[in-house]
């Protein structure tokens, strides 16, 4: 059985700011996600993520050196295990790829909304 378990909802302010220091285009459903809920766990039998609430975003892209090994992507969230969920910059498609070994080589396609990246883990 497929669960959402969403955190509560960013303040409006946090969102403001989240939206302000993006330079890129977010993928389609991404700003509606996350103004509902500031991150989430979402698990079926097969898929499992762990989505990363709005406000740590930036801080957790710093500590995992994305802009160094990746710069292309803007991580977002993890499977729960050695792989991040990452949206590419120029396409604002979502891929998965390993936090060791991250770079764009290594980056596999999954969708190109955050509409559809939900409905994936889900099933």
């Amino acid at each position: 059985m497929a669960t959402i378990d969403r955190n509560e909802s960013p303040m409006a302010d946090d969102v403001k700011t989240f939206l302000e220091q993006i330079n890129f285009v977010l993928p389609k459903g991404f700003v509606e996600f996350y103004t509902a809920s500031n991150g989430a766990e979402i698990s079926s039998d097969d898929n499992y993520a762990s989505l990363w609430p709005l406000t740590d975003m930036f801080q957790l892209n710093l500590d995992y050196n994305v802009e160094e090994y990746a710069p292309e992507f803007f991580i977002f969230g993890s499977d729960g295990g050695g792989n991040a969920y990452a949206i590419e910059k120029s396409t604002s498609n979502i891929y998965m790829m390993p936090f060791i070994g991250m770079s764009k080589e290594e980056a596999v396609f999954l969708n190109s909304t955050f509409t559809a990246f939900i409905e994936m883990l889900l099933k």
